[in-house]
């Protein structure tokens, strides 16, 4: 795991409980105490945490909200969470049926609906160049790769001609993924005004809208909010805080 990947996974962990061991870090990561201590003291550099006696606590009890200042690029986030994408995704992939037009959303979550829809005669729509990459070579359907400007550490196209051939096009299904959830008020946040747009329109023109996320995103605030929880058929996660009572468009994957 890069270095950068382990700053991400370190906020991620304290987001969720404001204070961990070094103990914990080096288990969670699976690097040794000197790796752990060099990249907290990296973060409070930053101004994000503090160090404590044994571990280290997340500052103000709040992170930083994401922009594009401060979002890491998709290459950086290949292999934070794994499995627990996986269990979404092949969830997720069962309400694809073969001639279906899709949308895959861009971001390193909806790749492993790919495994499982290889077999599919479907149309697959995207802005992600990451996601053709990924795309098997025995993939049999069509595939529609939505041009428009390009950012390449984001790896997906975006802006006025985005929008506008998006606007030819009417999904039964939209796969999304996104920075953040916030639980109690559904708010769905991600770090870019330009790239929100682009969800926007594709939910606007989706019969069936659906959003993949895991655990680490609840409670993650971005720039830009471009829809609320509400207006999915199903959220796919894998696992919901004990404390709150889960709403009845979740399906935990497990």
């Amino acid at each position: 795991m890069l270095s950068k990947e382990r700053l991400f996974v370190i906020m991620n962990l304290l987001n969720e409980k404001s204070f961990i061991t070094i103990k914990e870090l080096t288990g969670a990561l699976g690097v040794s105490r000197s790796s752990v201590m060099r990249d907290l003291i990296e973060l409070e550099k930053q101004g994000l945490i503090q160090r404590e006696r044994g571990g280290a606590a997340i500052k103000n009890a709040t992170i930083s909200t994401l922009s594009s200042f401060n979002e890491a690029p998709v290459a950086n986030k290949e292999t934070l969470y794994v499995e627990q994408k996986k269990k979404i995704c092949q969830e997720a992939a069962k309400k694809i049926n073969d001639g279906d037009c899709v949308y895959i959303d861009s971001g390193t979550t909806p790749v492993y609906l790919l495994p499982h829809i290889v077999n599919k005669n479907i149309k697959i729509i995207t802005t992600s160049t990451y996601l053709i990459r990924k795309l098997p070579d025995s993939f049999n359907g069509d595939i529609y790769l939505l041009g428009g400007e390009f950012k390449k550490e984001y790896d997906m196209s975006y802006g006025p001609l985005t929008l506008e051939m998006i606007r030819q096009f009417n999904f039964d299904h939209a796969f999304f993924s996104t920075n953040g959830v916030d639980i109690d008020s559904g708010d769905i946040y991600i770090f870019e005004f330009s790239i929100g747009a682009v969800k926007k329109e594709i939910l606007r023109r989706s019969v069936r809208n659906y959003l993949l996320i895991d655990a680490s995103k609840f409670n993650i605030k971005a720039l830009c909010t471009w829809a609320n929880t509400e207006e999915f058929n199903v959220i796919y996660v894998d696992s919901f805080p004990q404390n709150k009572e889960l709403p009845d468009n979740y399906f935990i994957c497990s």
